[in-house]
């Protein structure tokens, strides 16, 4: 996913980092290492049960460099290459979860696959 941000070194960065305190929180502190702005995009980025979707991708839109990076994260995860491996209704309710997204963040909907 670092590649489709690739010439951008900060979003390089935080692509590199957006999953690792949510699936590997024994490594936060390394995250609070980085720079403010990376570490406040990656805070963005950072699933949490308790944060309604709509806040969650609203606090993004916020953040230049979340967003950027979320845009390319959802263009990685519903790449119809990607998804054609996926149970029918899985492909589905991930297409509407990042359509939903999309809409969100103010970068519309999915393009329909061929």
């Amino acid at each position: 996913m670092a590649a489709r941000v690739r010439g951008d070194t900060d979003a390089e960065a935080v692509a590199w980092l957006h999953d690792v305190v949510e699936d590997c929180p024994d490594f936060a502190a390394e995250v609070a290492q980085f720079p403010a702005h990376i570490r406040a995009a990656v805070a963005c980025l950072t699933r949490r049960k308790e944060v309604p979707a709509d806040d969650y991708y609203a606090a993004i839109a916020r953040n230049p460099l979340a967003r950027k990076v979320k845009l390319a994260d959802i263009a990685d995860n519903s790449d119809p290459a990607r998804l054609q491996y996926l149970p029918t209704a899985v492909s589905q309710r991930l297409t509407q979860k990042y359509a939903h997204a999309l809409l969100a963040l103010g970068a519309g909907p999915v393009p329909a696959a061929n």
